[in-house]
């Protein structure tokens, strides 16, 4: 059962889904009204879930699902998987890739590979005061304060204390 993103209590499951490059503005329409669409008929034995996407800074596409009206279950989570796996084919996007880092750099995500980390800290293109898209949150109240946070105040923080003590 399809229910605007905004109306999901905080308690919401979600599932972030970040893609390798920008989205246009074509694809994300596409991409949401597919997804919208998929979400209408999306249900956990038998049983319809209600449910929401959005997508945020034009490149993250974000799931949700109301557990207190039904649970998911891991058979209807993994057609949400393959429903993304499908969408990332047709639109040639990698939103599985978990080395590839987004920070919100002048309200742009910017995407970098885990292995560049340490040399972007010495470039100075991020510091612990840049903001990380914490992309595994599980829950909708975890947008507000827990998903883009500080690098130095995420699981990141080990790369600047390094780095500073050098």
């Amino acid at each position: 059962m399809l229910t605007p993103f905004d109306r999901l209590s905080d308690t919401s499951r979600i599932w972030v889904y970040q893609a390798d490059r920008p989205l246009t503005a074509d694809e994300q329409s596409e991409i949401l009204e597919n997804t919208l669409n998929f979400i209408s008929k999306w249900a956990a034995h038998g049983q319809d879930l209600q449910a929401a996407a959005t997508i945020r800074y034009n490149q993250i596409l974000i799931i949700g699902a109301d557990e207190s009206f039904n649970m998911a279950s891991g058979c209807s989570i993994d057609s949400s998987v393959h429903f993304v796996q499908q969408l990332g084919d047709r639109f040639s996007i990698d939103f599985f890739d978990r080395m590839k880092l987004g920070f919100l750099i002048n309200e742009t995500v910017k995407i970098m590979p885990l292995s560049e980390i340490k040399a972007s800290i010495e470039r100075q293109e991020i510091d612990k005061d840049s903001l990380f898209f914490q992309n595994t949150i599980t829950a909708k109240k975890e947008l507000e304060g827990n998903w883009l946070v500080k690098a130095g105040e995420s699981w990141l923080k080990r790369y600047f204390n390094v780095h500073e003590s050098v």
